[in-house]
């Protein structure tokens, strides 16, 4: 018996796991948010009567100058919440193509910048046999990448989201953990289950989709930020707004973008993460007029606030009602000497990169973030 328990200790290291015991079951007396731990639930911490709709707008891809000036200053950069404060929303940047004198340009806007890895691999299969080294070269390594080059506090990078939402279960939070990130926004839920965010201390109830593997052990004080599936063409279950199939006028696909929200707001009013590829305005007819009809509809709304998912955890760390919310207003500084640099790539290809400070030796990548 000694030798099996050893052998199972050191294969869980051998993966990454941090402990060899399954998470137990969660109670509420015992997970308290006093003590950093929520329970998985579709309840609302206060009256869903009286609580704020709250929805984040998220985007996860290279920040571009097309990006930033097509989409994102047209789209975000006036709007307002009902305090009358600048709506918020989370961008979780990978490394490639990315121009970080941007990416310090929308966190000194007061935008939630995150984590998408650096090498943001489109295979399916390099995630699911990645080690925790491979994974905490990919995630802490984006986030040194963002904090050096895009002059921005480390502290403020916080969240994360795997590429294809490609969770591989306790390695994946492990990796999280030991790269200073405290919330995941990639594992997806059911529409008809609208779950608030929750920690991992105890053993989570969410559904786990057949493409990924979902975590079994206890991480405490980790916090899960459910992206909630939304109903797309033919009642299709759909996180993206790409991926949903709706085609129409203008006006068709801001209604569906409502029914969506009206939906949530109906109900509990669990917060709603939507998540925005530049692709869609590309290939989707009308959907860049019909987002900002839909935009303007909610901007008429009092008790409905655009905010980042950094600030949809923060509430459920202390829930105020819709007439108690402030958006949250950050003052931020930094500076920026904008510089393009052209370094070699790993294949003795030629990088561009723009940068707030000196350019690297080499272009960053995996396994060397500085470009040492």
């Amino acid at each position: 018996m000694k030798v099996i328990l050893y052998l199972a200790f050191v294969a869980s290291f051998a993966w990454g796991y941090p402990s060899l015991k399954d998470a137990s079951v969660c109670k509420t007396a015992a997970c308290m948010i006093e003590n950093d731990c929520r329970c998985s639930s579709t309840t609302n911490p206060i009256s869903a009567t009286d609580a704020p709709q709250l929805i984040a707008i998220t985007v996860s891809e290279s920040v571009v100058a097309t990006l930033y000036e097509d989409y994102l200053k047209p789209i975000l950069f006036d709007r307002t919440n009902p305090d009358g404060k600048p709506i918020g929303a989370t961008f979780y940047v990978n490394h490639e193509y990315t121009d970080y004198t941007l990416v310090q340009d929308l966190y000194l806007r007061g935008y939630e910048i995150g984590v998408h890895s650096v090498t943001k691999n489109s295979s399916q299969e390099y995630w699911r046999h990645a080690t925790l080294e491979d994974l905490v070269e990919e995630f802490y390594g984006q986030r040194q990448i963002i904090s050096h080059f895009a002059n921005i506090p480390i502290e403020d990078i916080v969240g994360g989201r795997t590429p294809q939402l490609q969770l591989e279960g306790d390695l994946s939070i492990e990796a999280y953990v030991q790269s200073g990130l405290t919330y995941d926004n990639s594992w997806p839920t059911s529409s008809s289950i609208r779950l608030f965010p929750y920690t991992l201390d105890y053993k989570s109830t969410q559904e786990c989709l057949v493409t990924m593997t979902c975590p079994t052990q206890p991480h405490e004080h980790f916090w899960i930020a459910p992206l909630t599936n939304i109903q797309g063409n033919d009642s299709i279950q759909c996180n993206s707004l790409a991926t949903c199939n709706i085609q129409g006028s203008a006006q068709e696909i801001a209604d569906w973008l409502i029914d969506q929200v009206d939906s949530a707001h109906q109900g509990t009013r669990a917060p709603l993460i939507l998540r925005l590829d530049s692709y869609w305005f590309q290939f989707t007819h009308n959907s860049y007029e019909g987002f900002v009809l839909f935009l303007d509809e909610m901007s008429r709304r009092n008790d409905l606030f655009f905010v980042s998912v950094e600030d949809i955890v923060n509430w459920m760390k202390n829930p105020v009602s819709a007439a108690n919310f402030q958006s949250t207003v950050h003052e931020r500084y930094g500076d920026c000497a904008p510089i393009s640099c052209s370094l070699k790539f790993l294949d003795g290809s030629e990088r561009w990169m723009k940068s707030c400070v000196s350019c690297p030796l080499s272009y960053p990548w995996k396994g060397n973030p500085m470009g040492k």
